[in-house]
């Protein structure tokens, strides 16, 4: 948002244009006529706009670069690598350099970026994340509240505790009666995981079910996957829904190994294209494109400081 509280959206709703044509008018980019660049600037004037430090600092280049921080621990699961891809996409369309920060910088200078992408952030993480930033702008992906959380100017995260109702209402059509859950350890847990268990706990309510509540690592080893399946069995429940991505490949053929085999499974995040239990597709590469360009859109003053956007995510089955 601009200084003076008018924003682009503001001119381009007054003139009756576009948003893009109003950007391009201001910034000296893209195809717009003069006539219309004229009209625009005078526009702006008489509203009082003025650009923000940031989209200035964006558009000349101080830095030419957005940072992405990842969880230390899962940059090489898939979700993460798609969704990195996905910011990537965005970043060389517009000319920009992307610059994966980590919390190990050693005492040296860290790069200096426009603005950065902080994906899961959680109290354990979220200082380190921002730590030497000088106060640019930073999104969050999957929203924050803990210690900090001044400094996020802007946040993007799909409706966790509204997609664990749809795994949980496809798994009872499926037949499924008791369904637990298998949840982050609480230390490791960002803000829409807690969601998750939130919204879990919501639908046995609902649907008279009692609840299970398992705390597994992130990155389970097969044996702690068989010990959870075989407290859900010895529980007498019929489901199991797994928070973390790419565990169920792994429950799966432990199942085939006769373990658990009577419990149905889901995810709350697939595998990217190997769809094969109950779960949620986040659409990871789409995600990273999502949140790249919300933080661009801070950057050009377009978004308001404290905006929050869902990203849609689609219920999937076993192919």
């Amino acid at each position: 948002m601009a200084a003076s509280g008018v924003t682009i959206v503001d001119i381009a709703r007054a003139l009756g244009i576009s948003k893009t044509a109003v950007s391009s008018a201001l910034h000296g980019r893209g195809r717009v006529s003069e006539e219309t660049r004229q009209r625009v600037l005078a526009q702006a004037e008489a509203m009082g706009y003025q650009s923000n430090r940031a989209a200035q600092r964006l558009r000349g280049g101080q830095h030419g670069a957005i940072g992405l921080h990842l969880p230390a621990d899962l940059r090489e699961l898939a979700f993460y690598m798609e969704f990195t891809f996905g910011v990537a996409d965005v970043a060389a369309e517009r000319g920009l350099d992307l610059l994966l920060r980590t919390a190990a910088t050693g005492g040296s200078p860290r790069p200096e970026v426009d603005g950065l992408l902080v994906v899961d952030p959680t109290p354990d993480t979220f200082s380190d994340a921002v730590r030497g930033l000088g106060g640019v702008p930073v999104v969050a992906v999957g929203e924050y509240r803990g210690p900090g959380s001044a400094a996020v100017t802007a946040s993007i995260a799909a409706d966790h505790r509204g997609l664990i109702g749809q795994v949980l209402d496809d798994l009872s059509e499926r037949g499924a009666e008791r369904p637990a859950l298998a949840a982050l350890e609480e230390q490791r847990e960002p803000l829409w995981a807690s969601d998750v268990v939130a919204g879990y706990r919501d639908w046995c309510s609902a649907h008279g079910a009692e609840s299970l509540v398992l705390r597994v690592p992130v990155a389970p080893t097969d044996a702690e996957i068989k010990r959870a399946l075989a407290e859900v069995e010895t529980a007498g429940h019929d489901a199991l829904v797994w928070v973390a991505q790419s565990v169920v490949p792994h429950a799966l053929a432990l199942q085939a190994r006769g373990h658990g085999t009577g419990i149905k499974l889901g995810t709350m995040a697939v595998d990217p294209g190997a769809a094969r239990a109950v779960g949620v597709d986040l659409r990871p590469r789409a995600y990273g494109r999502a949140a790249a360009e919300l933080l661009l859109g801070v950057l050009a003053g377009t978004v308001a400081v404290g905006a929050h956007e869902v990203h849609m995510a689609e219920l999937v089955g076993p192919t």
